[in-house]
C-alpha cells in the first residue's frame, strides 16, 4: 500500500476541532436527557461486574458496555450496589436495576451522567476511526468528507451519550472490519490479530455482535486475490515504489506527528502484491478467531463450565456468554408476535420486512443519504465493489437481517451501518474530480453541504435520537411512521418537568414509555397505563380510555400508538389522536389540556374488578354529548355513592359519628356495626365510611402499587397494644372525585383468648409503599389515627 501524506499540525487541529464539537454535542445534550429505557439495565449489570466481579446480571446482553460505562464511578464509595436484596440473589437484571438506581438512595441523575461520558469518549474514538478508516481506504478527501459527515450525524451523537449496547458494538464492529480489510490487502498478523481483537469487542458488547464474522467472512470470498507476479517485475515495482516515496518525503514535509496511514484505493486490485492469499486468509480467520474467544474468556474471567443447549453439556470457555447467547436467540424466536409494534400508522404484532428500508429513510439525515448512495453508485462504475465490499457488505447484511423481519423495534439495530454509510458517502469526494478541481467550486460544495448538516442538528438538538429528516414531514406526523427508540425511549423526563413548569402545570396523567422514576426527576403526576413501568393495579384498570377526566395529560409517543403493546389496549389513548398536542416534552411526549364542553352531561357508573378497556362504551353509558366518570370497586362488599347521591347511613341509629379528616384526602364520617358487642373468637363486622377530601393522596418515589390502604386496630390502650386488626381498600383513586362517600365492609377476627373488656377502635389511612400514614387531628392532639369509638369484647 502507498502512503498517505502526513497530517500537518494545521490538520491535526481540524481533526481536534471536529472531535471536540462532537463531544460538545454529546455533552450538552446528555444532560437534557432522563435515563432511556435500557440505560438502568446496562448500568445495574456493568457496575455490578466492576464493583463484584460476577456478571449474573449479564443476561439479555454481555457485560462489556456497562462495565466499560462504569468505569468513571469506580472509587466512588458514596455509590450504594445493594447486592442484599432478592433480586441480587436470583440474578432478576429488570428488579435489581430499578431498585439499584432509583430506591437505593443512589443520585440517580448524576450517575448517568458521569456514566454517559465513557459512552462520549467511545462516541469521539469512533468518529476519529471513521475519518483514518476513510482515509486509508479512500484517500485523503474522503477522510475529511467522512469526519465532517460522522460530526453532525444526530444518530451517532444520540447514542455516544447513551449508556446502551449499541455505540460501542458500532466502533467495534467497524475497527474489526477495517483492520480485516487491511489484512486483506496486507497480510500482517497485527492486521489479523487486532481484527480478531475488536471482533472478540463486538461479541462481549451485544450477542448480534457474532454478525461480525458473517461480513469478515463474505468479505473474505469477496476481496479479489492478490496477483502475483515473477520476482523481477516485483523487484521493479518495489524500485518504483521506493522512488515515490523519496519523492513524496521531499515534497510532504511537516512537523507534526507522524501518522503512517494508507491509501489503497486508488490503486487497482492486480497491483496489491502483498494482499492474503486464499491459505493466508483462511490462517488469518482461524487466527482472529482464536484472539476473539481469548478475549471473550478474559471478559468473563476465565470461567469454564458446562452449558445445556449441546449433546452432553460439554464445557466451554466462558460458559455464562455461551448460555446466555443461545438463550436470548430462543427467546426472541419464541416472543415473536408476543407483542404490539407499530409501523406506518399500523400497530400490529405482526413484523415488517421493509421496516428497516423505511427507516432508515427517514432517520438517515438526506445528504448522508444521497452522498452513500452516489457513492455505492461510484464504486459499481469503477468496478471497485469487490476491493471495498467492506463499505457496503454491513449495511446490506443488517438490513437483510432486518428483513427477516426479528425485530422492528428501532433503527438504532441499524446503528453499525451508519459509519460505512458514511464511509461511502466519503467516496465521492475522491471519484468525482469535477467537484473538487478547483479550490472555489470545492469550497461552495463543502460550505453547502455543511450548512445542511450543521441546519440538521440546529433543528433537532439536543434531541438527536429523536431525529428525522425532512422526508418524514413535520414534526407533528413523526409518531405516525415509527415510534419506540426512533423518537420515545422515555429520555424526556427533564424536559417534561421543564414545561409543566413553564405552564404552571401542577401535576399531570402520564401514559411514560420507560422505566425511570418521573419523580426522582421532579414530575408530579398520576400513572396511567404504560409500559413497562405501569402495567397493572386498580389504578391502571380504572383509566377511562373513551371520556378520560378533564386535566392534563402527558403521552409518550409510543404509548399514544400502541397501548400497553398488546392487541386488546393498542387504543387506550385513541381519544389523543385526533388531538393537536398544547406542548411537547421533547419530541417523545406530547402533553393534552383535556377540556368538554360546558355543557356535556356528566355520568357515574361504577364498574366491578375489570379493566376499563374491556368494558365496551355503552356499558357506561357513554353517548354524544355525554361523558362517564367511571368509578372502579375491587370488591362487590363495598359502594361508591358518587357525590354522596344514595347516602343515607348517617340517618341510621347504629351510626357511629367520626367525622375526621386526614390531610383532607379522606375523612371518616363514621361507620355501623352489627351489634353492640362482640365475643371473643368472634369476628366483628364494620363498615366505615369515607367522604372523598380535596386533596391528592401523597405518593413516595419511586411510585410502585397500590396508592392507599386503610386500617383498623382493636387496641388495649396503647396502640401498639394491638388485639386484632384488618388493612384494605376497596376502590382505585382514579375516577373519584371530591364529595363521593365510599362504604368499606372491613371484618376484625377477634382471638379467643382476649380477655373481656372494652378495647379502642382505631382507623387510620397510609401509603402501602411507604408506609407512610396520613395525620389527623383530634380533641386538639395531632394523631395519625383516629379513635373511632370502643368495642365491647364479652368471654
Amino acid at each position: 500500500m502507498t502512503a498517505a501524506p502526513r497530517l500537518t499540525w494545521r490538520q491535526w487541529l481540524l481533526l481536534a476541532a471536529g472531535l471536540l464539537l462532537f463531544a460538545l454535542q454529546s455533552g450538552w445534550s446528555s444532560t437534557h436527557k432522563s435515563a432511556a429505557f435500557d440505560e438502568q439495565y446496562h448500568l445495574a449489570a456493568g457496575y455490578a461486574y466492576l464493583r463484584t466481579g460476577d456478571f449474573r446480571l449479564a443476561t439479555n446482553h454481555p457485560p462489556l458496555a456497562g462495565w466499560l460505562a462504569s468505569l468513571p464511578l469506580l472509587g466512588d464509595a458514596t455509590i450504594s450496589l445493594p447486592t442484599e436484596h432478592p433480586a441480587w440473589q436470583s440474578g432478576d437484571r429488570f428488579l435489581f436495576s430499578d431498585i439499584f438506581l432509583w430506591e437505593s438512595g443512589n443520585d440517580a441523575q448524576s450517575i448517568l451522567l458521569r456514566a454517559r461520558m465513557m459512552m462520549t469518549l467511545l462516541g469521539v474514538a469512533l468518529v476519529a476511526s471513521i475519518f483514518f478508516a476513510a482515509r486509508q481506504m479512500l484517500g485523503v478527501k474522503a477522510g475529511w468528507l467522512a469526519l465532517l459527515l460522522a460530526t453532525f450525524e444526530p444518530n451517532l451523537i444520540a447514542y455516544s451519550r447513551f449508556v446502551t449496547t449499541d455505540l460501542p458494538l458500532t466502533l467495534f464492529i467497524l475497527l474489526a472490519v477495517w483492520w480485516w480489510w487491511r489484512w486483506l490487502v496486507q497480510a500482517r498478523w497485527r492486521n489479523a490479530l487486532l481484527a480478531g481483537l475488536f471482533a472478540g469487542l463486538a461479541m462481549g458488547a451485544k450477542y448480534n455482535g457474532a454478525l461480525v464474522w458473517a461480513i469478515l467472512g463474505l468479505a473474505t470470498l469477496i476481496q479479489p486475490a492478490p496477483f502475483r507476479r515473477k520476482d523481477s517485475s516485483r523487484r521493479q515495482d518495489a524500485k518504483t515504489q521506493s522512488l515515490a516515496e523519496e519523492h513524496h518525503s521531499g515534497t510532504e514535509q511537516s512537523s507534526a506527528p507522524s501518522l503512517r496511514l494508507h491509501a489503497s484505493a486508488s490503486m487497482p486490485a492486480s497491483s496489491a502484491l502483498n494482499g492474503a492469499s486464499w491459505r493466508q486468509r483462511l490462517a488469518g480467520l482461524m487466527g482472529a478467531a482464536l484472539t476473539a474467544i481469548v478475549v471473550l474468556w478474559a471478559l468473563y474471567r476465565f470461567t469454564v463450565g458446562p452449558v445445556d443447549f449441546l449433546p452432553g453439556n460439554p464445557p466451554l470457555p466462558a460458559p455464562h456468554y455461551w448460555q446466555w447467547f443461545w438463550n436470548t436467540v430462543v427467546r426472541i424466536i419464541d416472543l415473536q408476535g408476543a407483542r404490539v409494534d407499530f409501523f406506518m400508522g399500523e400497530a400490529s404484532n405482526r413484523y415488517w420486512w421493509h421496516y428497516f428500508f423505511v427507516a432508515a429513510g427517514v432517520k438517515l439525515p438526506l445528504p448522508v443519504l444521497l452522498l452513500a448512495m452516489t457513492g455505492f453508485v461510484l464504486l459499481a462504475r469503477d468496478h471497485r465493489l469487490r476491493q471495498l465490499s467492506v463499505l457496503w457488505l454491513p449495511p446490506a447484511l443488517l438490513l437483510l437481517l432486518g428483513a427477516t423481519q426479528v425485530l422492528n423495534i428501532g433503527f438504532r439495530h441499524m446503528l453499525p451501518a451508519v459509519p460505512f454509510l458514511l464511509l461511502l458517502g466519503a467516496n465521492v469526494a475522491e471519484r468525482i474530480p469535477w467537484l473538487t478541481a478547483r479550490p472555489r467550486r470545492a469550497a461552495i460544495a463543502t460550505s453547502l453541504l455543511a450548512s445542511w448538516l450543521v441546519l440538521d442538528v440546529i433543528r433537532i438538538a439536543p434531541h438527536y435520537e429523536s431525529f428525522f429528516n425532512q422526508l418524514a414531514g413535520p414534526w407533528q406526523n413523526w409518531s405516525n411512521l415509527l415510534v419506540d427508540s426512533n423518537l420515545d425511549w422515555g429520555q424526556d423526563l427533564i424536559e417534561l418537568r421543564r414545561v409543566m413548569d413553564e405552564r404552571g402545570i401542577d401535576t399531570v396523567n402520564l401514559a411514560y414509555f420507560g422505566k425511570a422514576a418521573p419523580e426522582a426527576y421532579g414530575v408530579r403526576y398520576r400513572p396511567l397505563p404504560s409500559y413497562l413501568r405501569f402495567m397493572e393495579g386498580r389504578e391502571i384498570a380504572a383509566y377511562n380510555p373513551y371520556t378520560p377526566e378533564p386535566g392534563w395529560y402527558a403521552i409518550s409517543a409510543t404509548a399514544l400508538r400502541t397501548g400497553l403493546m398488546t392487541p386488546e389496549t393498542v387504543d387506550l389513548y385513541k381519544v389523543f389522536r385526533h388531538l393537536e398536542p398544547d406542548a411537547r416534552a421533547g419530541y417523545s411526549i406530547y402533553l393534552y389540556n383535556l377540556t368538554y364542553p360546558p355543557d356535556t352531561a356528566v355520568v357515574r357508573p361504577t364498574v366491578l374488578d375489570a379493566p376499563l378497556w374491556s368494558v365496551v362504551p355503552e356499558a357506561l353509558e357513554i353517548a354524544p354529548g355525554r361523558r362517564a366518570q367511571v368509578k372502579w370497586l375491587a370488591t362487590p362488599d363495598a359502594t361508591i355513592f358518587p357525590q354522596g347521591e344514595g347516602f343515607t347511613a348517617a340517618n341510621e341509629a347504629t351510626f357511629q359519628v367520626v367525622n375526621t379528616s386526614f390531610d383532607n384526602v379522606l375523612t371518616l364520617l363514621g361507620y355501623t356495626k352489627k351489634m353492640d358487642s362482640t365475643q371473643a373468637g368472634a369476628p366483628l363486622t364494620l363498615t366505615l365510611y369515607w367522604l372523598v377530601g380535596g386533596a391528592p393522596m401523597p405518593q413516595p418515589a419511586p411510585t410502585r402499587g397500590a396508592p392507599l390502604s386503610t386500617f383498623v386496630h382493636l387496641v388495649d390502650g396503647d396502640p401498639a397494644r394491638k388485639i386484632a386488626e384488618t388493612d384494605g381498600w376497596p376502590t382505585a383513586l382514579r375516577g373519584l372525585e371530591p364529595g363521593d362517600v365510599i362504604a368499606q365492609r372491613v371484618i376484625l377476627e377477634i382471638p379467643e383468648n382476649t380477655p373481656p373488656g372494652r378495647y379502642d377502635l382505631l382507623v387510620g389511612a397510609y401509603s402501602p409503599q411507604d408506609w407512610r400514614r396520613l395525620t389527623t387531628t383530634q380533641d386538639g392532639a395531632p394523631r395519625d389515627y383516629a379513635i373511632a369509638g370502643m368495642v365491647e369484647v364479652t368471654p
